[in-house]
């Protein structure tokens, strides 16, 4: 990811490099599931969008992107992935004992 942005700027600044942007990192991965090869980039793609659309709408938007994040790790503990995975595996048990039955 470094080599790539280093590419497509020229250049890199110590102050691109700050404790935030590990810390975005990090989130993005709980949001988007350890255990899932998808999940980071879920994650990415949720935090990415979450920001921007909450970033738009409030001056106070750390406060409340804090409060989402804290939310999604919340009902989440698998990952966004995660969840959607176990639920997919869910609905095809269901669908799979409708099938059996008479």
């Amino acid at each position: 990811a470094g080599a790539l942005y280093v590419f497509s700027k020229g250049s890199v600044a110590p102050d691109a490099l700050g404790v935030s942007r590990s810390v975005d990192g990090l989130v993005m991965v709980l949001l988007g599931g350890m255990q899932q090869l998808a999940g980071p980039v879920v994650g990415a793609g949720v935090f990415t969008w979450l920001h921007d659309t909450v970033a738009r709408s409030t001056d106070y938007w750390r406060a409340l992107l804090g409060g989402i994040m804290l939310l999604l790790v919340l009902l989440f503990p698998q990952g966004i992935s995660g969840f959607a995975q176990i639920w997919q595996a869910r609905a095809a048990i269901k669908n799979k004992a409708q099938e059996g039955a008479p």
